[in-house]
């Protein structure tokens, strides 16, 4: 726009040049000249207006589709930490079967002793049979040896074949539970890897919108600025201003019927209010708490806030609604998120792999904001944690900058944290 109107300002004042002539005055040729840059503003300025209106429907269609693609990211986060519960359910229940396979392997092989004596026995009792009473009764005694024995034999080689058998059935039975349990935890994983993708996919389109909006939003405040400077060297300054401040209301008429849009999209879910969210919110990962607050942090102090042990690259999510105040690495602490939740109330988020936010953007509570690493961050290393491979997600509530007790603030339900 600037090399537009630079290009028209040059012609226009050349033109005043050729025309003028040696008659015309230097005061006349100052009016004319300033006359023009008049015009030329001034045409600009209905240039801009005109489209204005594009750019707000424009604006609004970005707000509108920005807003279905965070409500998308909080169903698919929800859906994903759920897939990961039910991977590790699988994984518990595959290794619950496998040391039941074991032992009753172990149980068969002590049969096989058993019956390997009995057997053994047997195949002696073939190569020296008793003699029958009937062919020798002078042998009578050898007769009913061999017959005791026969019975003593019989009735137990009866009694570890059926032992046998159903240890048998018993170890198929749990071999195809194993392989049913595979199966599924296959399953899950697969969705799994697809849930992710999708997640992937839908943050870099919320990221394109998001800056696409920013973008056009600077690109009228600079038009603004540059109007106004060009305005300072004109006759017509009031004039201009006054066209601008009436802008300036249009503007402010359309600003105010999108923020209504806005939040009538946004309470399509009811916003979280920190404060009187006690017992409303649910955790942002998936795992085990191994940490409570004010627990001793085994160096002679206790803990600030919560420790949570997760899967490798577990899904986090915004335990509330906020703004992302800051997003980065800090210190020994890996990835760090802080979300400002309203009425100086501050939400830390340490030990993260990957944050997929950025710094001043909004967040509903639900909304997926990063993703666990493969291995725990050192700051969050605690006690006799020292050694615990898993990565641990550490969770501050603060209050006017200091730490208070998150407790009250969770709910149980299906997503809450394991003991």
């Amino acid at each position: 726009m600037t090399a537009r109107l630079a290009a028209l300002l040059v012609c226009t004042m050349w033109s005043a040049h050729l025309t003028a002539g040696p008659a015309l005055s230097e005061g006349s040729q100052a009016q004319t000249t300033e006359q023009e840059k008049l015009e030329a503003v001034e045409k600009e300025l209905d240039r801009t207006r005109s489209r204005s209106g594009t750019l707000q429907k424009e604006l609004e269609e970005l707000e509108r589709e920005t807003a279905q693609i965070t409500t998308k990211l909080v169903d698919l986060a929800t859906r994903i930490q759920s897939r990961e519960a039910m991977i590790t359910a699988s994984e518990t229940r595959i290794t619950t079967l496998s040391a039941q396979e074991s032992r009753l392997k172990a149980r068969l092989s002590e049969q096989r002793s058993a019956l390997s004596e009995l057997l053994a026995g047997l195949q002696t009792l073939e190569r020296n049979p008793p003699p029958p009473l009937a062919a020798r009764p002078d042998d009578a005694v050898a007769a009913i040896r061999g017959a005791m024995l026969f019975g003593a034999v019989v009735p137990a080689l009866r009694a570890q074949t059926t032992t046998l058998a159903q240890t048998l059935a018993r170890i198929d039975n749990v071999r195809a539970r194993l392989v049913h349990e595979y199966e599924e935890m296959k399953d899950h994983t697969a969705r799994l890897n697809e849930s992710r993708v999708k997640l992937a996919a839908l943050h870099k389109r919320k990221l394109e919108l998001v800056g696409r909006t920013n973008d056009e939003l600077q690109e009228l405040k600079e038009r603004s600025a540059r109007l106004a400077r060009q305005s300072k060297t004109l006759k017509a300054l009031l004039a201009a201003l006054e066209i601008e401040r009436k802008r300036r209301a249009e503007r402010e008429a359309i600003r105010a019927t999108q923020q209504k849009q806005r939040e009538a999209i946004r309470n399509s879910k009811p916003k979280i209010v920190f404060a009187k969210a006690k017992g409303r919110l649910d955790y942002p990962a998936q795992g085990q708490k191994i940490r409570k607050y004010g627990a001793k942090d085994g160096f002679g102090g206790h803990t600030k806030g919560l420790f949570i042990a997760t899967r490798n690259k577990a899904q986090v999510t915004a335990p509330s609604d906020g703004k992302v105040e800051f997003s980065g690495t800090f210190r020994s602490y890996g990835q760090l998120l802080i979300l400002d939740v309203g009425a100086g109330y501050h939400v830390l988020l340490a030990g993260l792999g990957q944050i997929t936010v950025r710094t001043g953007q909004d967040v509903r509570a639900g909304e997926p904001v990063g993703v666990m690493g493969e291995n725990p961050a050192r700051g969050t290393l605690i006690g006799d944690q020292l050694d615990d491979p898993r990565p641990i997600l550490y969770v501050e509530f603060r209050r006017n900058g200091a730490s208070i007790d998150p407790t009250p603030w969770w709910v149980g339900n299906r997503k809450e944290a394991r003991r």
